[in-house]
């Protein structure tokens, strides 16, 4: 492929489906491939980033690289990730040019439940030979993986300060629902624990080829780790928690309680514990905010250790470790 012919693709089905055709590439449902040809929505993507020349970019989805050339001239260094081979060798092409580029061609999960440890190493190794306290996730986000990698981004040790991404607007209602309503669930509370999301834009199916069958939104996600980190002391016990809530949430509180079997926590305990919240015995556990959440596995995590083994004391293991993998889809 000419340099002439790398600068011109703009992003359009007919440009697309030449490309393709003459590299014999085809769009891939079982990698959620729906390329975003809306020229206007692609430039203000670096904007909305607030990138500037010291940023480093993590891309998960690669695709024709369209949108990696864009953050590439406004920031020190990309990442790119994409896990097809022939789009892996296409944007190779299109962007061997640019030195500030590392393409990666590999799956960003290693399970559903872990990111691929050898893609975090490079990272963290560069960051550490090259000073860099902090990057940024901007990423046109293959839908049919969203939910994992989001909530497995925001659990892991990446110094991720801030996310711009491609949803499909079903996960982003979810990221932000509140309590009580049927979108609440562990993505809401996974996300709001550790971060703030501010919907940006919806997006028409018109602005991607294939057009997909759902609207998209571009969300801002701004980490914030601290906000509640001093106060969850045993993470996997707090992940254990919502678990048992939101995947039994016709069942009161107390009920999806029972679940975690634990031979030392009474129903008594619980009354007393809901009490002191002051919540109805009848309450269902989506209705709790995430706060309120946090108290609750404290306050049990309390009766079943001793408070010398609780005390000053933050065990951050993985929430996403006691998914069952339906469930995190």
């Amino acid at each position: 492929m000419s340099q002439k012919e790398i600068d011109f693709i703009p992003h359009t089905p007919a440009v697309l489906k030449q490309i393709f055709e003459r590299r014999g590439i085809a769009p891939n449902k079982r990698f959620g491939q729906n390329f975003l040809i809306d020229q206007n929505i692609l430039v203000s993507i670096p904007d909305i980033a607030t990138l500037k020349e010291d940023d480093v970019i993590m891309e998960i989805g690669t695709g024709t690289g369209g949108l990696t050339r864009l953050l590439a001239s406004r920031s020190r260094h990309v990442f790119t990730i994409e896990v097809d081979k022939k789009l892996f060798e296409l944007s190779s092409d299109i962007l061997k040019l640019y030195k500030n580029i590392t393409l990666i061609n590999a799956d960003i999960l290693k399970t559903k439940h872990e990111l691929n440890p050898d893609i975090l190493s490079l990272i963290h190794n560069w960051i550490r030979e090259h000073s860099q306290a902090q990057i940024k996730v901007v990423s046109n986000l293959p839908y049919n993986i969203s939910t994992p990698v989001i909530i497995n981004l925001l659990e892991g040790d990446l110094p991720i300060s801030f996310m711009v991404l491609m949803l499909q607007k079903e996960i982003t209602e979810r990221m932000k629902a509140i309590p009580g309503t049927r979108e609440y669930g562990i993505l809401s509370v996974i996300t709001q624990l550790f971060s703030e999301v501010e919907v940006v834009k919806t997006l028409s199916p018109d602005v991607f080829w294939p057009r997909p069958a759902v609207h998209s939104a571009l969300v801002k996600v701004v980490i914030h780790k601290e906000k509640y980190a001093g106060r969850v002391t045993d993470y996997p016990f707090f992940g254990k928690i919502i678990y048992a809530i939101f995947t039994s949430r016709r069942k009161t509180l107390m009920n999806s309680l029972e679940k975690l079997n634990l031979p030392i926590v009474s129903r008594e305990h619980l009354k007393v514990i809901m009490k002191e919240m002051q919540l109805d015995e009848r309450i269902r556990g989506e209705s709790l905010s995430v706060a309120q959440l946090i108290h609750l596995s404290e306050a049990i995590g309390k009766l079943k250790n001793p408070p010398d083994e609780i005390s000053n004391r933050i065990k951050l293991g993985k929430i996403s470790d006691v998914f069952d993998q339906h469930f995190i889809e």
